[in-house]
């Protein structure tokens, strides 16, 4: 049975969502590029953030709460049931979101071959999800540090203390952080905040630059601005003239 999408949808929350209980003819996934909230899936509640994503069958009972603003992409599709690891994952190295992005972006042109990326596409994001739930505490450990970041990123961060919480040494916390993220965690930190700063300044251009930085954990608009600069290589003013073009 070939992988095929019926359905796909970018969507801002600005005020939080709440939906009730319901189900799909078809399976779901949804991922969660910014914001916070919790699912329920056949009543079973799990938490998710920036980052992390969710998957349910078709015909399973799930009901999702955005805790504030989020922006989301969801999308509908068919493939072998037996495929499908109903749950929440951590998008740890950002592979998820750039299929899920390409696969977004595939649905809205035509293109030579689009079906077969299509499957192609989907197949790869169900091989990510069933990689993730094979994997042991280890990472669900690492997933929920992970969550505990992104939703608490303006505030600072005592990594050796949040090591010992999870009964790692400093030096085999950032051993592992860097082999399931890629980066130190503190790079992380730093690409959730610029992240976080360049979504605040979609939403609205006009704010301060020092509300932006204090906002995402900044300690000063000029520290946000040289962190800014070097990350996206150009400067806050640069990016809001760039979204004006």
């Amino acid at each position: 049975m070939k992988r095929e999408l019926k359905e796909i949808v970018s969507i801002y929350h600005p005020n939080g969502f709440w939906g009730n209980d319901h189900t799909h003819a078809y399976h779901e996934m949804v991922y969660c590029l910014e914001g916070s909230g919790s699912v329920h899936i056949r009543g079973k509640k799990m938490d998710f953030s920036t980052g992390n994503y969710y998957i349910t069958r078709s015909g399973t009972p799930h009901s999702e709460y955005d805790s504030g603003a989020c922006r989301i992409i969801y999308f509908f599709f068919d493939a072998p049931v037996d495929r499908i690891r109903e749950g929440t994952y951590t998008d740890y190295r950002g592979i998820v979101a750039s299929a899920v992005k390409q696969l977004y972006e595939e649905s809205k042109r035509v293109l030579p071959h689009k079906e077969e990326m299509v499957s192609i596409l989907i197949s790869q994001l169900l091989i990510e999800a069933e990689r993730s739930s094979e994997q042991g505490h280890e990472s669900q450990d690492f997933s929920l540090v992970l969550q505990y970041i992104n939703e608490n990123i303006e505030q600072p961060f005592d990594f050796k203390q949040m090591a010992a919480q999870y009964h790692y040494s400093y030096d085999r916390f950032r051993h592992i952080f860097k082999e399931r993220v890629g980066i130190s965690p503190h790079q992380y930190v730093l690409n959730q905040r610029i992240k976080r700063a360049k979504f605040l300044l979609s939403l609205n251009p006009n704010n301060s630059l020092t509300e932006i930085a204090f906002s995402c954990g900044f300690s000063s608009s000029s520290q946000f601005s040289n962190v800014f600069l070097a990350k996206t290589g150009m400067t806050p003013t640069a990016y809001i003239n760039s979204l004006k073009s």
